[in-house]
């Protein structure tokens, strides 16, 4: 019994750290499973408090595992298990027989079951549970009450950490298939191994005759004199389906505007600060200072002016006529023409849009140069503090020939409203929310692409600068990676060094109990 009941301990902490690890990387994604929950059980007032009970349970789980594992509060451990366990072995029996959620979510993302694979698996689980519980009172801790309750709670807190860093960043660990690295086209195909794994669906004909109304297979349909009334479709067997199969980018044709609404912002209806040696000065439009001053700001009254698409020309001693920018103006040589504000986006208006097709997903896809997705589930929602920053990057990324567009769920009037709030320079294209909830675990959350390929992603906390993007955007990408690796590297190194510490304590206390040292 004592072996069984170590083994038994041991089997429920692996599990239980598995299971609750995958899901504090990703509280997010634990999150819209609780939405998911909630809305098949018609409890939508609750969806408010998703995000700290999605928390709550994502830490409760990982630091029940590490409490079993290495026998802290054995009598705690085994009421938590078995509460646990009492509450979701039920639940996923619900799930497997009425199918209101297609995946439990047990695993997060790194393990995908069904939903009758989590309910064996939660029974075989629960046997364990109910062994632990019985015997919790013959489990002796090696550590004393004290060291039982400051390690757990040192789990708890570290746990709540790694969370909390994750919601404000990204999850340290992704296991999507938009992680970085990945292809999306190539996550789309279907192998030539499971070309012949389809859906398989059972047809039902439902005909009348004489008011009586009977179920047909279609091997089996009756003769004329029977009166057709309905089929149904069943599903009997899931084929293959790749890990990105929902991936599309569709225009918003609502929101585009009346020619006679575009009117471009004037550029000599503003003031231009620049600065040189500490010192910032006003300047206007025709009157701008050399190369030496650098840019600072820009006042007017005007809604949208956009610096970066302010359009400078000046002739040289040549008679060389030269476009410049506010960022980079040239020496005193030259001589001031005039000012145009071009915006791509609202010359796009007035020309009338048309130019790319309503489904862009392919040309976005298959883009040799660097795109930008701009991703908010519903931008209603989006937070909007570093929104000046985001319009700033899209301005630079027009310059530089990059595409940015912002990916939504949103229908036509709340983007209206955002566009109307924020003076956005891009464009908005409808995706499937729970698309965009894969692709990024924020709101707003930037992806970098090139070619399909996902070259990296950022936070709305993390959005970069233009001067951090003025360089070779892989390089970048590459030396940003290796930022968040150190991140998770001091994470894991914390998190290793407390199991280390415990492991190496209940060697010390078993040496002492075998009497092999004093």
């Amino acid at each position: 019994m004592r072996f069984l009941r170590a083994f038994s301990r041991v089997f429920l902490g692996v599990v239980f750290i598995f299971s609750g690890f995958v899901k504090v990387v990703d509280p997010l994604g634990t999150m819209y499973k609780f939405i998911d929950y909630f809305n098949a059980m018609h409890l939508e007032f609750l969806t408010a408090i998703a995000l700290p009970l999605a928390i709550l349970l994502c830490v409760a789980e990982l630091v029940l595992g590490i409490m079993l594992l290495f026998n802290l509060l054995p009598k705690l451990a085994a009421w938590g298990t078995l509460i646990f366990m009492a509450i979701f072995t039920p639940l996923t029996f619900w799930l497997a027989v009425w199918n209101p959620v297609s995946d439990c979510g047990c695993f997060g993302d790194a393990l995908i079951l069904t939903n009758w694979e989590t309910f064996w698996k939660n029974i075989v689980i629960l046997a364990f549970t109910i062994l632990i519980f019985v015997e919790r009172k013959n489990s002796k801790s090696y550590f004393n009450t004290f060291s039982q309750w400051a390690l757990s709670i040192a789990f708890a807190a570290f746990s709540f950490g790694i969370s909390f860093y994750c919601i404000k960043h990204l999850p340290i660990i992704d296991f999507r298939p938009y992680k970085i690295g990945k292809n999306i086209q190539q996550g789309m195909e279907i192998p030539e191994s499971e070309k012949d794994n389809v859906d398989v669906y059972e047809s039902v004909f439902i005909y009348e005759k004489d008011g009586t109304q009977k179920e047909f297979s279609l091997d089996n349909l009756p003769d004329s004199t029977w009166t057709f009334i309905d089929a149904e479709h069943n599903l009997i067997k899931k084929g293959y389906q790749p890990p990105i199969h929902d991936f599309s980018i569709m225009a918003v044709k609502t929101l585009q505007p009346e020619i006679s609404e575009v009117i471009a912002p004037d550029p000599y209806d503003a003031i231009y600060l620049y600065s040189y040696e500490g010192e910032i000065m006003e300047f206007l439009i025709d009157e701008l200072p050399g190369p030496e001053w650098e840019y600072s700001d820009i006042r007017t009254e005007q809604s949208g002016l956009n610096p970066y698409y302010i359009e400078l020309f000046y002739e040289d001693e040549n008679g060389e006529i030269e476009m410049f920018t506010l960022f980079d103006r040239p020496d005193i040589s030259y001589e001031f023409l005039y000012a145009e504000y071009y915006d791509p986006q609202m010359q796009a208006d007035i020309n009338g849009i048309g130019t790319e097709p309503d489904d862009i997903t392919e040309i976005v896809l298959e883009d040799d140069s660097y795109t930008f997705l701009l991703v908010s589930v519903f931008v209603e929602d989006a937070k909007t503090k570093n929104q000046e920053r985001i319009n700033e990057l899209a301005a630079y990324c027009d310059q530089m020939g990059y595409r940015f567009i912002c990916l939504t769920g949103s229908t036509a009037g709340p983007i209206e409203d955002f566009i109307k709030t924020n003076d956005p320079t891009y464009q908005f294209y409808n995706t499937d929310p729970v698309t965009l909830e894969t692709i990024v675990r924020a709101n707003p959350g930037l992806v970098l692409l090139k070619k399909g390929t996902i070259l990296n992603k950022w936070a709305h906390s993390d959005i970069p600068s233009v001067d951090e993007l003025q360089k070779d955007l892989i390089a970048y990408s590459i030396s940003d990676l290796q930022k968040k690796s150190d991140n998770r590297l001091i994470w894991l190194f914390i998190f290793g060094s407390l199991l280390f510490f415990v492991i190496i304590t209940m060697f010390y206390q078993w040496l002492k109990a075998q009497k092999i040292i004093s």
